[in-house]
């Protein structure tokens, strides 16, 4: 049995891992890349003023600053379009466009005579399901989406969740003891 120094087994090492990445590179560039023929769906005035309803309804304005004001219907619109398929996203979108409507059948109001509570409640009946199995997977998508952008914002982490970026700061002025 021969033994091996370890500057011999470092070098060897590199040259395999530098040997697989030239190949892999190599094998990438013959395969072929096919037009991406993906678009993302237009947001119309009309849906993004019910997506910024429904964002408004589920975390209102308080004292607190509500979802609406920090930015969360862009971040949905963004999440909606970037990382679902096209099917979910045309449901989505079909359950959005059938919202008013829909709100005007279940309280009897036209829309902008119901109140907030009115709403609350016709978004708590579609996350039970009472209207249909679409509406359902819509409202628990806008909800689980909603809190994501609003939990995960700028204003909400640093000032109530108290997170720092880089803990663990460094003060030069403070005096070194010698051990």
């Amino acid at each position: 049995m021969t033994t091996i120094s370890r500057r011999e087994w470092v070098k060897g090492m590199a040259l395999a891992t530098l040997g697989s990445v030239a190949f892999y590179d190599l094998t990438a560039q013959t395969k072929t890349v096919l037009p991406a023929t993906w678009k993302p769906l237009v947001w119309t005035k009309e849906q993004d003023q019910l997506l910024n309803d429904w964002v408004g309804i589920i975390i209102p304005e308080s004292t607190i600053p509500g979802a609406v004001s920090l930015g969360v219907p862009s971040f949905v619109k963004t999440m909606l379009d970037d990382c679902y398929q096209p099917a979910a996203q045309e449901a989505f979108r079909k359950v959005l466009d059938g919202f008013r409507t829909s709100l005007e059948s279940y309280v009897k109001k036209p829309w902008v005579q119901a109140n907030q509570a009115e709403k609350e409640q016709f978004l708590f009946s579609m996350s039970k399901g009472n209207l249909g199995p679409d509406a359902q997977k819509a409202m628990s998508t806008l909800k689980g989406l909603t809190i994501q952008g609003y939990t995960s914002s700028e204003e909400i982490m640093v000032k109530y969740y108290h997170y720092v970026m880089a803990p663990g700061f460094f003060n030069g002025c403070a005096p070194v003891k010698k051990s």
